[in-house]
């Protein structure tokens, strides 16, 4: 399998949890802000945290987000059977709370099927496109950058209390 997007490892399984991501960054946005030296300039520290940090962050988001692949026999066994039971589950519901016949019947039939293919085909989406993928990779960057950045500024803050 390629690792078209960057991220990940080749396999598209990420090489990191996302706990363990936040816990390297803010640890050393940690250490960053204790040797701050104008510990009442919070608008510095913010200007020299994002041009000291994102590029870590982008590195450590990129270990930790999977990147687009192809569908393999992993993501068909897992998508078909579990979209197939949710459509068969409103399929069955409807049979049981509106008991309806003759052409409400294959309408409620249809909509099953239809939730079915709907939900396969998102989870292809899903999981080959090019575009969720740095989506979801520049996403997971500013996720872990804003956490960084609260610790660092919490810590800012707790200094100047004192």
């Amino acid at each position: 399998m390629s690792n078209r997007s960057g991220g990940g490892s080749a396999s598209g399984v990420p090489l990191m949890k996302d706990g363990e991501a936040v816990d390297r960054l803010s640890d050393r946005v940690e250490r960053w802000a204790k040797k701050f030296q104008r510990a009442n300039d919070e608008e510095g520290f913010l200007e020299g945290f994002e041009a000291k940090f994102r590029p870590e962050a982008e590195e450590l988001a990129r270990q930790c987000t999977p990147p687009a692949r192809p569908f393999g026999l992993k993501e068909w066994i897992i998508a078909v059977p579990l979209w197939l039971i949710l459509g068969a589950i409103v399929f069955v519901l409807s049979l049981l709370v509106m008991q309806p016949t003759g052409i409400w019947l294959w309408l409620f039939a249809a909509v099953g099927v239809l939730i079915a293919i709907i939900g396969i085909g998102y989870v292809y989406f899903d999981t080959t496109s090019e575009k969720r993928a740095a989506k979801r990779l520049a996403d997971k960057t500013e996720w872990l950058l804003g956490v960084a950045r609260r610790t660092g500024t919490d810590l800012i803050r707790g200094l100047n209390k004192r």
